[in-house]
Parts: C-alpha cells; structure tokens; sequence
C-alpha cells in the first residue's frame, strides 16, 4: 500500500483524471458538435479555456496532496503557488465566459452557430463549477463515498481542500 494509505491511492489516479480532462473534455465537446452535425466556434472554445486552466490546477494540487502525503511538499508548493497566480485570471476569464455564452442567447454572435451557442453555455457552466469547486466550496460529492454521505446528510457544502490550503499557503507567506 502506498504511504497514506487509501487517500493516496485515490489521488494517484484522481490527480491523472483531473489533468486528463484538460484534454478530454474539449475533445468531448468537438465530438459531440461533430456527430450531432453541428460545429463549434470561438465562443464554445473561449469558454473551454478556463475549464481547461481549471483542469490543470486542480489536477496539479491534487498531485502536490499525494506528494505531501508521502512526504514531499515541494511539489503542493509549486501547486498552490500556480494556483494562486491563477486565481484572479481563472476567476475574469470563467466570468467573461459565461458573458460571452449569455451574450449568445440575446444576440447572434459573429461566427457562431446554435451548438457553439449551447456548447458555449456548457462550457462557461462547467468552469463556473469548477472555479467554486476548487477555490470556494466542494461541489463535488460523486467520487468518494464519505463525502456522498456528508452530503445526502444535509451536511451541506464543506469549504475545498484547495481553498483552505491556499489560505494556510497565503497566511504563511504574509508571516
């Protein structure tokens, strides 16, 4: 068994999915556009850029956790210094995506069409999802039992594991 246990073996593969779905996520909605015979303009890839960002943050701090937990911390370091950073420019861009998909049901958008509109509006959802997953509350109860339970318990939405390490990160750095 890998040192931390169960924990650790969740984040081996957990910190790979995460990572992974900066790819296979636009590829998911390029398939979909495609089979469905429509096509997808700047306004669904716009709004794919801060899920991917996203993607890649949360997949790298989850990596750092598993590090941690085998004693290295260099590498939840490194992630929550890129997380940081990306804050502020993941939080604008997931706005003015999610500007962008609305802007697309109240006016035509030049170059897009109806799946770029609603892939669009998919895609600023999912990183708007993702932004509060990572950096405000837990969304996500799916992938482990425990946190399921805490939910259907009416436990409510614990703060996320990014978002409290961040702070401790922060606070560190102003010491």
């Amino acid at each position: 068994m890998l040192a931390g246990g169960r924990v650790a073996e969740r984040l081996t593969w957990y910190w790979q999915a995460e990572v992974a779905n900066a790819v296979f996520v636009p590829a998911s909605f390029i398939a979909l556009a495609y089979l469905s015979g429509g096509s997808l303009g700047w306004p669904t890839y716009t709004a794919l850029v801060p899920v991917c960002g996203l993607l890649v943050v949360g997949g790298l701090y989850w990596r750092g956790k598993l590090h941690a937990l085998k004693g290295d911390r260099a590498a939840l370091d490194t992630a929550l210094a890129l997380a940081d950073r990306g804050d502020r420019p993941l939080l604008a861009v997931t706005l003015a995506a999610l500007g962008v998909a609305f802007a697309g049901f109240i006016m035509v958008l030049p170059g897009s069409t109806d799946a770029d509109r609603w892939g669009a509006l998919a895609a600023a959802l999912l990183a708007a999802a993702e932004y509060a997953n990572y950096y405000w509350r837990q969304l996500q109860h799916f992938d482990n039992r425990a946190d399921f339970v805490r939910l259907v318990r009416g436990e409510g939405f614990r703060p996320a594991k990014l978002a409290l390490d961040l702070r401790a990160w922060r606070a560190a750095r102003r010491t």
